[in-house]
């Protein structure tokens, strides 16, 4: 149990009493639930009473010294946005040359420097992301570069060609990431490359190209918008962050706490155990896993801009997580906790310790990732603070075509999520990545 604060401004007694009631409403939910489950309950009721002890002694400080404390808590911190970055500026530009980067791997680091000194770039962008799928799956890819007059690059467009018999000829920019579509210094750059993309569309025979933005284009494309993400502005130091949550959020991530939990950050050494807890939870969510040759091939091309979150309790993995890094930016595309840990908030937990490294390694921008409107995890992302971004995902289609409709709501596709929760986590390891590698 924590220290009981007996010194402060009046809000911030106000404030700690407001954690502690609704640490002790969760506890005392919990006890009911272990009752009616017939478990026991000897800790959970050792921990309610010592809350409702601190709860009492705070309240009798609180009355002590009412007259004396100061009046007014600071104003909390509130995150906010400014302005979203546009994937594509409003330059002037003169004529401009299209070629493909993988006949000319030497301007990789020229390439590499515009995307990262773009407004809107993202690791996702980069021709090593790229890389990295040619290399894993083989799939047929272009990475498409505008150059001006002068031999300056001005433009990029990497896009993927996914084809199956069971999911379709699909082009993707970019697929199994959160982001990608075109990066361009004008409008006209931003035509060019795409119809450059839509001829090699023509020419393998594919009726769609989808391009991740997350603002909208101002390209002649079909919108789909029933996705979004959570960015959340950071601030200069953990402290500002941590009290501008809500006493619920506080609460949940101390019972997290409460389990002495081993944090890790690191590399390879940590993949083992990642994929261990990730397998798992894909399997429970009925959803096919990436290999774990994935994760270590992509830490490998993502170098010092990607690491693994573990999370142990008692030594046992019980939660995980992949982060990235890009310029002032921190994004988490995947993370996993098992199932019959969650009543511990260890979720919270490490979500709070991955906040709290981004803010001391300078990041000014958590990116929770995608998620769709009505999805339990978009309550998850909102409830941090985090401000909710529309994303627009564009299809550039063949005449008559329709955009994709991979959707999981779909009928055909609900069935077989249903079938593939109860497969053995040792068989969906083996049949999933064949299936997810042509899964945009």
């Amino acid at each position: 149990m924590e220290t009981i604060l007996t010194s402060g401004s009046k809000g911030e007694i106000k404030g700690r009493l407001n954690d502690l009631k609704a640490e002790k409403a969760r506890l005392g939910k919990a006890v009911a639930r272990s009752r009616r489950e017939e478990k026991d309950i000897t800790r959970l009721i050792e921990e309610l009473s010592a809350v409702s002890a601190e709860i009492k002694d705070l309240q009798k400080s609180l009355k002590k010294n009412l007259n004396r404390l100061p009046e007014k808590q600071p104003k909390r911190w509130q995150p906010s946005l400014d302005i979203i970055p546009e994937a594509i500026r409003d330059n002037a530009t003169a004529p401009c040359e299209i070629f493909d980067y993988f006949s000319d791997w030497s301007r990789k680091a020229e390439i590499d420097q515009y995307v990262t000194r773009h407004e809107a770039g993202s690791i996702w962008h980069t021709p090593s992301a790229l890389d990295f799928i040619v290399h894993i799956y083989g799939h047929s890819a272009r990475y498409l570069v505008a150059m001006d007059e002068s031999n300056k690059v001005i433009g990029v467009f990497p896009i993927v060609q996914l084809n199956s018999r069971l999911f379709g000829n699909l082009i993707v920019s970019t697929p199994y990431y959160n982001y990608g579509g075109i990066l361009a210094d004008s409008p006209e750059v931003a035509r060019r490359l795409l119809e450059e993309g839509i001829r090699w569309r023509n020419a393998i025979g594919s009726q769609s190209i989808e391009l991740r933005h997350v603002n909208d284009s101002g390209l002649d494309c079909t919108k789909r918008q029933d996705k979004l993400t959570f960015w959340l502005p950071l601030p200069a130091e953990e402290q500002i962050l941590w009290d501008s949550f809500q006493s619920k959020v506080r609460a949940q991530i101390r019972r997290g706490e409460k389990e002495k939990p081993d944090f890790l950050i690191g590399k390879h050494e940590l993949l083992d155990e990642f994929y261990r807890v990730f397998a798992r939870n894909m399997r429970d969510l009925g959803t096919p896993v990436y290999e774990k040759a994935f994760f270590n091939g992509l830490l490998d091309y993502l170098s010092d801009n990607a690491w693994l979150v573990v999370v142990r309790i008692g030594g046992q993995p019980v939660g995980c997580a992949f982060i990235t890094g890009f310029g002032m930016r921190m994004e988490i595309p995947w993370a996993s906790t098992l199932r019959e840990y969650n009543h511990t908030g260890i979720n919270m937990m490490m979500y709070w310790r991955i906040l709290k490294h981004a803010v001391s390694n300078g990041y000014q921008l958590f990116d929770f990732g995608r998620c769709s409107k009505d999805a339990g995890t978009y309550r998850f992302k909102q409830q941090w603070g985090a401000i909710p971004v529309q994303l627009n995902w564009e299809y550039a289609l063949l005449e008559g075509a329709e955009p994709p409709g991979l959707n999981p709501n779909n009928p055909k596709f609900r069935f077989l999520i249903g079938v593939w929760k109860c497969l053995p986590v040792w068989l969906s390891r083996m049949i999933g990545p064949p299936i997810v590698k042509y899964l945009p």
